[in-house]
């Protein structure tokens, strides 16, 4: 977000992009916005703020002008569809074993539960989600629990599988 600082006062520009950001995620304001500042005169007080809606999350910056600088964004939340795909099939076809399934669904509850602690990042402490330990450190921990829950799906899968070959050939 670029603001034109006259005064100097970089805590209470922040503040302010802060609080901007937060009504205009609530409200779903376009993407211009305007920036009081209460030492400058009415005519320099309002500043022009570009926020576009897929940067609240994903990086500090959010003066956004080219579909080049948005790409990562858009596509990050566009690859939910093709993961529904798979997860479609995956069900539809009955041969994962059900924990294993069970951890590529939480796999979506690691992605919904990332996107507000990323805005929270943003929005608090003015940086990524990276940059904040605990909200990151338990982001990472749900992930850590996906990939728990596919592995040992699949674990046990595999020792069903043997167990049921020692039984045919030990007959």
């Amino acid at each position: 977000m670029k603001t034109t600082m006259l005064c100097g006062c970089t805590q209470h520009h922040r503040i302010n992009n802060i609080v901007v950001q937060n009504r205009r995620a609530a409200t779903g304001l376009s993407s211009r916005y305007p920036i009081p500042h209460r030492s400058m005169g009415r005519k320099e007080a309002f500043q022009t703020t570009r926020v576009w809606p897929l940067d609240q999350a994903w990086g500090v910056g959010v003066d956004t002008k080219t579909l080049t600088e948005t790409l990562p964004q858009n596509l990050f939340a566009f690859s939910i569809v093709p993961y529904a795909g798979f997860l479609f099939h995956l069900t539809r076809s009955k041969q994962a074993p059900k924990l294993t399934l069970f951890g590529f669904y939480f796999l979506l509850v690691f992605v919904f539960a990332t996107i507000p602690a990323g805005i929270y990042a943003k929005n608090v402490y003015g940086t990524t989600l990276a940059n904040v330990d605990y909200l990151h450190g338990s982001a990472e921990f749900m992930l850590t629990l996906t990939n728990l829950f596919v592995v040992l799906g699949l674990r046990q899968a595999i020792r069903e599988k043997e167990r049921e070959n020692a039984t045919i050939d030990g007959e």
